[in-house]
């Protein structure tokens, strides 16, 4: 591997193991939170403070995508580990373009939910933010098995069948 290949291949995986921890930290400390609070506080707290949440996360997210995908599209021998690790990224992308940014917008709506909507997609935006958190743990861990070479085991161990 070159020393740019590695440097690219360690920045990537810096990149999603960052994403993947603000993920998980959004999961388990920023989401309840916002589920412990009356539907109309949370819709004034997330209007009022949401918009810095995505500047540490769109360019994060953006930034281990990029990476990752760069890294994938050369022909390395680490890379299915690689394209692993670019198709969770790509996943996460996904999710949020699909389903967290257009659910953020109608949070920070003046006025476009009611109570039970609001419960109702939020509750929405923390299941698909867990799958998000999963993708980006899996894509952490392939960059890593990018990085350091190792493959995932198939079938049996040697010796064994």
């Amino acid at each position: 591997m070159t020393h740019r290949v590695r440097a690219a291949s360690i920045a990537s995986a810096f990149l999603l193991g960052l994403l993947a921890g603000a993920m998980l930290l959004i999961a388990l400390a920023v989401a309840p939170f916002w589920q412990s609070l009356p539907p109309a506080e949370f819709r004034t707290w997330f209007g009022a403070h949401a918009f810095r949440i995505g500047r540490l996360m769109i360019p994060l997210g953006a930034g281990a995508a990029f990476a990752v995908a760069a890294l994938a599209a050369r022909g390395l021998p680490t890379r299915g580990s690689h394209l692993s690790a670019a198709a969770c990224a790509l996943g996460v992308a996904l999710i949020t373009l699909a389903v967290a940014e257009p659910a953020n917008e109608r949070f920070a709506a003046p006025d476009g939910l009611g109570d039970a909507e609001t419960r109702a997609l939020l509750a929405r935006w923390v299941a698909w933010h867990w799958v998000r958190v999963g993708l980006g743990l899996g894509g952490f861990g392939a960059a890593l098995r990018a990085l350091t070479g190792i493959r995932p085991r198939s079938g049996s161990a040697p010796g064994r069948s």
